[in-house]
């Protein structure tokens, strides 16, 4: 949920993200599949910052993309592997009061912290 509390679904099997206000009507919706900006594989967590921003776990593409409210691509980071900012299979994210992403790096068991992504 955001700060308006609006509510952010995952729809995995459709691999986009859904967006309702409190009342549970349909807000906008975004995502299709595949590899592009915005396109998502299996996407699996999605979090909110303070400032509205949506982070999502792009588990098939092993990536985070960032998006505002509205469902524009604004980032992304991560790629298959092992090393610090690589992923294998990212399933969860949160993001702390301070910015900070957290990413459950489900394929090598470890969770990563990310400093605040800057556009």
């Amino acid at each position: 949920m955001d700060s308006s509390d609006n509510i952010y679904v995952v729809d995995l099997n459709n691999h986009r993200i859904q967006k309702f206000n409190a009342s549970g009507e349909f807000l906008t919706k975004w995502g299709s599949f595949g590899t592009g900006d915005g396109q998502f594989d299996f996407p699996y967590g999605v979090a909110v910052d303070s400032s509205g921003n949506v982070y999502v776990a792009d588990t098939g593409n092993h990536r985070i993309q960032k998006f505002n409210a509205s469902g524009e691509f604004l980032a992304k980071w991560g790629s298959e592997g092992t090393g610090d900012g690589q992923f294998d299979c990212p399933y969860g994210v949160a993001v702390d009061s301070n910015g900070n992403v957290y990413v459950a790096d489900m394929g090598n068991d470890r969770i990563q912290k990310f400093k605040p992504v800057v556009e």
